[in-house]
């Protein structure tokens, strides 16, 4: 996939046209989570496409901002075993499939829900695995007509200096050593990452050859949310780094020699560059 012109072209979707999705489309998006590489390929997935009739009425008001079900023709629904780091991965994956529904022409969007038991008992769903994500999916009813200029990604992003850090915490990231290091686009394509309420609780630091990822903790965020969005941020830089430089893995923990972080941060993830 073209992931850099898919970044900068996918947006949340909220408002959604009636017509139903091609089910070719729909089963290449489903394909797309198993055949993907993932956070870990060992925590096993369904992948579920649901229809508007199955999940719209049933889920509005256990989904969706403040119980505000969106009516979108299809759904991804996303479940999986529990293992370290699963929620991660499921931000991760279902990010992966936003971008392949993009390349595809059908827009999207991520929904919150509360638990996952009330939504698997709304849906009649029979299954040891936990839901994990819920994306709408669908043509955009908003879409601006052929030859219109459209805004892309117009919401608040971090500078960079703002989001990375070299050497030591606080240190902001000059755009020229970035280049230098040959990460300079990896990291610009990551700032435009979506997150909940666009709070972009993100920060990575650079030390030596290790990137290390860490994620804000907010009140007014759950623990869930800010793991879909590590999961999700993750997705982004590993993308771009791999279609521009090398293939890389993401550590699933905190380096030995991690380097003093403030008490409201903590540090997910890092890998070797």
């Amino acid at each position: 996939m073209d992931y850099q012109n898919l970044i900068l072209t996918t947006k949340s979707v909220r408002e959604y046209k009636k017509e139903a999705v091609d089910t070719k489309k729909l089963k290449a998006i489903k394909d797309y989570a198993q055949e993907c590489t993932k956070i870990s390929d060992s925590i096993s997935i369904d992948v579920r496409i649901l229809s508007n009739s199955e999940a719209y009425l049933a889920l509005d008001g256990v989904a969706g901002y403040q119980g505000n079900m969106l009516d979108a023709p299809h759904y991804i629904l996303l479940l999986s075993d529990k293992a370290e780091r699963y929620i991660e991965n499921a931000g991760y994956t279902g990010e992966g499939m936003i971008l392949k529904a993009t390349e595809l022409g059908v827009a999207s969007c991520w929904i919150t829900f509360q638990d996952s038991k009330t939504v698997k008992e709304k849906l009649n769903i029979v299954s040891d695995k936990e839901v994990v994500a819920l994306i709408a999916l669908g043509y955009d009813a908003n879409a601006p007509k052929k030859g219109a200029s459209v805004s892309l990604n117009p919401a608040y992003k971090l500078d960079l200096d703002e989001m990375v850090y070299i050497d030591k915490w606080g240190n902001g990231a000059d755009a020229a050593v970035l280049e230098e290091r040959g990460v300079l686009e990896a990291f610009a394509f990551a700032k435009l990452a979506p997150s909940t309420l666009n709070r972009q609780p993100w920060r990575f630091l650079m030390v030596g050859g290790k990137v290390i990822l860490a994620v804000r903790k907010d009140e007014n965020t759950n623990t869930y949310e800010e793991k879909i969005d590590a999961g999700v941020i993750m997705f982004f830089f590993e993308a771009i780094v791999g279609s521009t430089l090398f293939n890389l893995t993401w550590k699933l923990e905190a380096p030995a020699d991690a380097p003093e972080i403030p008490e409201d941060f903590e540090i997910v993830a890092y890998c070797m560059m």
